[in-house]
């Protein structure tokens, strides 16, 4: 190299500055082989939940008949007004306030997450308090919040009125079931078998993706309409770090800085190890699955307790992105009203610390979205409502 390069390369250097101009790299063409991983398993998830081995009734249409009953009777609540749909009601199966009204009036902690395509998921409840959909039904049945039930109430209530129905699907009569947890656990399952019913998918998001990877193959990206939209979720967002796979979910638990000081405001840290030794969980003597397998997934989940305990604090569960248009108010809180609310909070980097427990994830942090990245990536979220079945 000549002696005088690093003088020519200082002059070239304030020319450029002078005229405006950066020496910094282009950036790299979206999407790169890591994201264009990302965008192809943002796929339509299979019309049929993934079967669940701890609950034989799941797909049994007897057993979703008669969880739809029960899915809508306030009579198994002790103050004869709440029913499960009380909560999970409307097109987005949630509540449009921030939180809901139980028995008596009473106020529930956080907000109900909706049931759409809930029977995709692995863990339940923000705080992983269940970790299958039948044993997660037996928890607002039973919170003194909430329905306020006892297995006493429901032994009454499947007796007077779905005694037939519940021998059709179980095969035995209420009357000769001894055991009041068995009976819980038949409810959670018939429950379960309705709610994996309750889908919507389809959306224009997923034919939007589709003809963007045409795109992509064609050399074409930047030409396509949802270009800025993905570009900002999978890239500068970093949306699809958790929010990702055919349910925009990790399914996992994460601290993204929402304000919560509330007594409960430690999430799955604390959640998880009750539901861990809880008679009704997926490894129990209510599970239908085979003797061992369960136990290995709690198993992890325990080792995470343990060993990423830092990260778990006043961490919650990544809810799906699928009909986020429908389901406001957001996060677990359901303090956050809009969507528009939601990209804010991502780009201001969650809450100041001090606002929650534990620490935000890696991930969370300033974004500088520009006004246009915005509203791409609104119009991307709003763009994943399914199609109404």
């Amino acid at each position: 190299m000549s002696r005088h390069a690093p003088r020519t390369w200082m002059l070239a250097s304030a020319l450029l500055g002078t005229l405006g101009l950066s020496c910094t790299p282009p950036e790299e063409p979206f999407p790169n082989q890591d994201e264009l991983e990302v965008l192809q398993s943002l796929h339509t998830p299979s019309a049929q939940p993934p079967k669940d081995p701890t609950n034989t009734y799941g797909d049994n249409p007897a057993a979703a008949a008669l969880g739809l009953r029960l899915f809508n009777d306030p009579g198994l609540s002790s103050c004869g007004t709440v029913s499960c749909k009380s909560c999970h009601d409307g097109e987005g199966r949630s509540v449009d306030t921030a939180v809901a009204q139980g028995c008596d009036g009473k106020l529930t902690g956080r907000n109900p997450p909706t049931v759409l395509n809930a029977a995709y998921s692995t863990w339940f409840m923000w705080d992983g308090r269940a970790d299958r959909l039948w044993n997660q039904a037996l928890l607002p049945l039973l919170s003194p919040i909430e329905m306020n039930s006892t297995p006493e109430l429901l032994r009454a209530r499947l007796e007077a009125e779905y005694a037939a129905d519940y021998r059709a699907v179980f095969g035995k009569d209420v009357t000769a079931e001894a055991d009041d947890n068995r009976l819980l656990a038949n409810f959670g399952k018939a429950i379960a078998a309705y709610e994996r019913t309750v889908t919507r998918h389809n959306a224009p998001f997923d034919q939007d993706v589709r003809r963007f990877l045409e795109a992509v193959a064609a050399g074409k990206a930047e030409e396509d309409p949802a270009y800025l939209g993905l570009k900002t979720f999978v890239r500068k967002g970093q949306c699809s770090a958790c929010h990702k796979g055919p349910m925009l979910s990790d399914d996992q638990f994460h601290n993204i800085g929402v304000k919560d000081l509330s007594d409960s405001q430690r999430g799955v840290a604390v959640a998880a190890t009750p539901m861990l030794e809880w008679t009704f969980n997926s490894a129990g003597p209510y599970s239908d699955a085979p003797a061992g397998l369960e136990s290995s997934r709690l198993q992890r989940l325990r080792s995470d307790l343990r060993e990423k305990a830092s990260e778990l604090e006043g961490a919650y569960k990544t809810p799906t992105l699928r009909n986020v248009k429908l389901t406001a108010p957001y996060m677990h809180t359901g303090e956050v009203k809009t969507l528009e609310d939601v990209i804010e909070l991502y780009n201001q980097g969650g809450e100041p610390a001090g606002n929650y427990a534990g620490v935000v994830s890696v991930t969370i942090k300033p974004l500088e979205l520009t006004a246009e990245e915005k509203k791409a990536l609104l119009k991307l979220l709003e763009s994943m409502t399914g199609a109404a079945k």
